[in-house]
């Protein structure tokens, strides 16, 4: 289920972003998509910007981004959603914060083919052509995230979201094969992949920032 939270999310995301939308909302319906998801709830306040800032102002815990970036303890949102039911967990709720934080490290590390070459150079060729391709995701393991992204970024990870290594490890673990597989919808790396990925981030992050005030 997480797998399918992430995949809707990406896909509607640089899916807006493919399509040139300036808006993060764009025509693609995200707050509708992640009410949904979410089990009803955060995202009953209908579309437009509204629906998703809420669900998003949920998740962060209410008040979270008071005094700096970091958002709230995670142990915090594992009761969204009325009743736990749909997709209202600590895990979706991690996957949500660390997304944009992923595709900045993405962003940090020569784009989609530096990311794709550091995969290659540590020993994980086959796992990332399958991410390329467009038949099925080959799974990657948390070890092989931190051979690639190493600890330090961990480390720096895990103290912005106030989770453990293993959890961000984990959570990347999900994110970035699903992140390579929608960058690279044709089975190659597009001209325009980067601009993309920048395109959505950055909508990801104004969509963060607005719970944030909210």
């Amino acid at each position: 289920m997480a797998n399918d939270f992430l995949g809707q999310i990406l896909g509607s995301v640089l899916g807006n972003a493919r399509a040139g939308q300036q808006s993060p909302m764009g025509g693609g319906g995200l707050g509708d998509l992640l009410g949904g998801l979410m089990g009803g709830g955060a995202g009953q306040a209908g579309g437009g910007s509204g629906g998703l800032g809420d669900l998003l102002g949920g998740l962060m815990g209410g008040g979270a981004g008071q005094g700096g970036n970091r958002p709230a303890d995670l142990g915090g949102m594992a009761g969204l959603g009325q009743g736990g039911s749909g997709m209202a967990n600590k895990g979706s709720a991690l996957m949500l914060l660390l997304l944009p934080l992923a595709m900045q490290w993405v962003q940090r590390n020569g784009g989609i083919g530096g990311v794709l070459e550091r995969f290659q150079n540590k020993g994980y060729t086959q796992q990332a052509a399958s991410w390329v391709s467009t038949g099925a995701n080959e799974e990657l393991q948390p070890q092989a995230v931190s051979d690639v992204v190493g600890a330090d970024e961990l480390s720096r990870l895990s103290q912005q979201l106030g989770v453990s290594q293993e959890e961000v490890s984990s959570g990347m673990a999900q994110i970035l094969p699903e992140m390579m597989n929608q960058l690279t919808p044709q089975g190659g790396v597009p001209d325009d992949g980067d601009e993309v990925l920048n395109r959505g981030t950055s909508m990801l992050e104004q969509l963060m920032n607005a719970a944030q005030r909210r």
